[in-house]
């Protein structure tokens, strides 16, 4: 017997024994043959429609989404001839200026000022290596002096306009006598993650004292500032999930909101028209689509006080709007936390919010005003609890060591019982600042009047570009170490990614406003830079 005769006797048997499974073989085999032939030619046939007008040589339209990335990612092409001589001469050039200005810190003394190494040409190239003493160093900022008489390393004392530390604690006796006493009680390290025997009873007594601080239902400590940010965004946010940021918001909440692989959506920096087209926006998708804006986590990202512009966010326009939408809100106080409000509460106390009423996520820096290491988010139980399991710098990362937290906690205790004469103190000394900047012919302010992060750019920059407006800063800043003995900062252009948009940020002088500046030391260094600024833009 051939094959195909004992085939068909084999299938006419079948078919008499079960015909219901011979039929339901024969429709899978044809639903099969259907998606391997015809499947694909329709779907070969869909996207020649879709890329060319179904077949007729037409071009999809663009959408202004893609408009605007196409026109960000366009790198246009020099007018001017390449000169690689002279390129390589400007670069050698300023890695020797940048060279010069790279700080060795070797002291911190109180009063907002530093003991680095003199890198001053002038004095490196003196035969005078004679010490001074600790009078004439008070006395003159400029003058040097060895580490130590074996060290032929030379120092010399600069005053510090850069430093997060708003109110000096990081140099208070009380944080140093609570370091010492933990380190002779815990030692210095906490042996694990905190799921992992690292909790340590300082621990919980600082994320106590801060919810109660904070008028918070409970707080959670992470033990590194930029963690505790990026962390709480990635634990609360997921792939197909939704935030709208904000474009100027830090690099910690730039790569959370990397890390959570949500859908992000940006709108102009402290824009809230912007932001309020952005959420309309995404309102019509969700009726086109039919998509209920409860299948998705949404969360509308910001920063108190932005740490690379200076500027306040409005958290009373950003409730409503949160409110209206139907948003959770996330708020960096990182930078606002010990600088605003007349307690010292940040933003939240500034604008008369609470948390887990107006706000739903707080998340406070302890490196910044409180002079300790580590971060910690605020919220109600429901938030902490959730990320003591989905943290990924509570869950995987050491946790913070004892000594820190229970510096952290003298820093509180401190704001709590001076916290109102401590912003009294630092608003006299913005204003001093202010009003002294205003004055520097060239340059112009950019932040709020109440923050203490001050950006200055120059008020004739339309004819230069980003790299050389930026050359200028550093020519001014380099002239303030070198000349005045003052240490200002520049705030570079960087263009980043969130999500599928691109943001981009114009560079800056950057200088902060602290409690340790005496009102002596503030007029010393705005004459300062205001002969730097008057010397470079001479040249």
């Amino acid at each position: 017997m051939t094959f195909p005769s004992w085939y068909k006797s084999w299938w006419t048997n079948l078919y008499k024994e079960n015909p219901v499974h011979v039929w339901i073989e024969t429709v899978l085999i044809l639903f099969l043959v259907y998606m391997i032939f015809f499947q694909q030619i329709l779907s070969r046939r869909a996207r020649a429609s879709k890329a060319g007008g179904q077949g007729k040589g037409e071009q999809r339209a663009l959408t202004e989404a893609e408009k605007e990335e196409l026109i960000l990612e366009w790198t246009p092409a020099s007018l001017v001839p390449y000169n690689k001589e002279e390129e390589d001469e400007q670069g050698h050039v300023l890695h020797e200026q940048l060279k010069e200005q790279e700080i060795i810190i070797h002291k911190v003394l109180q009063g907002g000022k530093l003991v680095i190494e003199d890198k001053r040409p002038s004095l490196r190239s003196s035969k005078d290596t004679s010490c001074i003493t600790d009078k004439e160093e008070k006395k003159d900022s400029s003058c040097s002096q060895p580490v130590s008489p074996s060290s032929p390393v030379k120092t010399r004392t600069v005053l510090n306009m850069c430093s997060h530390d708003f109110l000096g604690m990081s140099t208070n006796p009380a944080l140093r006598t609570a370091s010492k006493s933990a380190l002779s009680v815990y030692g210095c390290g906490s042996c694990g993650p905190r799921g992992f025997y690292g909790t340590i009873d300082v621990h919980l007594d600082l994320e106590d004292e801060m919810s109660k601080f904070t008028n918070a239902e409970a707080a959670i400590l992470y033990s590194d500032g930029a963690s505790c940010s990026s962390s709480t965004v990635a634990a609360f946010a997921k792939r197909g999930d939704l935030l709208v940021v904000d474009e100027g918001i830090y690099e910690a909440l730039g790569v959370g909101a990397g890390l959570s692989r949500a859908n992000v959506h940006v709108f102009r920096h402290n824009d809230m028209k912007d932001l309020r087209r952005v959420l309309h926006r995404i309102q019509i998708t969700d009726a086109k689509i039919g998509r209920s804006p409860n299948s998705q986590r949404r969360f509308i990202i910001v920063e108190g006080l932005y740490r690379n512009y200076g500027h306040i966010a409005p958290i009373d326009e950003l409730v409503a709007l949160k409110n209206e939408f139907s948003y959770r809100l996330i708020v960096d106080e990182s930078f606002s936390f010990g600088t605003l409000g007349h307690t010292g509460r940040g933003t939240m106390e500034h604008y008369h919010k609470k948390v887990t009423r107006d706000v739903d996520i707080c998340i406070i820096s302890l490196e910044n005003a409180l002079g300790s290491i580590g971060g910690i988010t605020v919220g109600n139980l429901e938030v902490v609890d959730h990320q003591r399991l989905s943290g990924a710098g509570y869950c995987f990362s050491a946790s913070a060591p004892p000594f820190t937290a229970s510096a952290a906690m003298a820093s509180l205790a401190c704001l709590k019982t001076n916290g109102h004469s401590l912003m009294k103190v630092l608003a006299e000394k913005r204003r001093l600042v202010y009003d002294g900047l205003r004055s520097i012919e060239g340059l112009m302010v950019m932040s709020d009047d109440e923050s203490c992060i001050v950006l200055l750019t120059l008020d004739s920059s339309d004819s230069l570009s980003q790299d050389q407006e930026e050359w200028i800063y550093h020519q001014i800043v380099r002239n303030c170490l070198l000349e005045g003995g003052v240490i200002f900062g520049v705030s570079s252009s960087i263009r980043s990614k969130r999500g599928k948009e691109y943001t981009s940020r114009p560079p800056a002088l950057k200088m902060t406003v602290t409690v340790a500046h005496s009102e002596q030391d503030l007029n010393m260094a705005i004459q300062t830079l205001q002969k730097a600024v008057k010397h470079v833009l001479s040249l």
